[in-house]
């Protein structure tokens, strides 16, 4: 089952660090250099807004939520990537 929890928690980064160390060591740097949590995961914008993935399916083991600007939401829709808000 795809892992649906609140971006930025610790529970969220142990499932990433399993599942994607990259992007866990991305979001972490990202965190540290705005010097804040609520900011997107992928650019360190804000506002940044918690969604979860509905397309295409999350794969079983997936981290499933990720906290988004609205230009990175657009960008990853534009590649065919849908997010509801979350939760």
């Amino acid at each position: 089952m795809a892992h649906y929890l609140k971006p930025h928690s610790p529970e969220w980064f142990a499932a990433l660090e399993a599942f994607d160390p990259f992007q866990a060591v991305h979001t972490q740097g990202i965190i540290q250099m705005a010097k804040r949590s609520d900011v997107c995961s992928v650019c360190g914008d804000h506002p940044a807004f918690d969604y979860k993935l509905v397309h295409p399916t999350p794969a079983e083991d997936a981290v499933a939520t990720i906290r988004l600007c609205d230009d990175c939401r657009t960008i990853r829709g534009g590649d065919g990537e849908v997010f509801l808000p979350y939760p």
